[in-house]
């Protein structure tokens, strides 16, 4: 599965960029100015439009897709 970027809204685009970071939820939080609970229903959408259960899943996913992109 190609990832669009355009299935996601720009906040889950915040969020993923700094997932990738290595940032915890309260990080994340932190960062963007936004409640820990907030970073989760974003995840939690992130999650459902990936076909992942894990932020791992979600990390390696993510991570193949943008090394496949890359090498085109």
């Amino acid at each position: 599965m190609s990832i669009d970027s355009k299935q996601f809204s720009e906040r889950e685009k915040d969020v993923i960029k700094l997932l990738l970071q290595g940032k915890s939820n309260k990080q994340i939080a932190l960062e963007l100015g936004i409640s820990n609970r907030t970073v989760e229903f974003h995840l939690g959408n992130i999650y459902s439009k990936l076909g992942v259960t894990s932020r791992t899943e979600t990390f390696m996913k993510l991570s193949e897709t943008l090394l496949s992109a890359n090498r085109r």
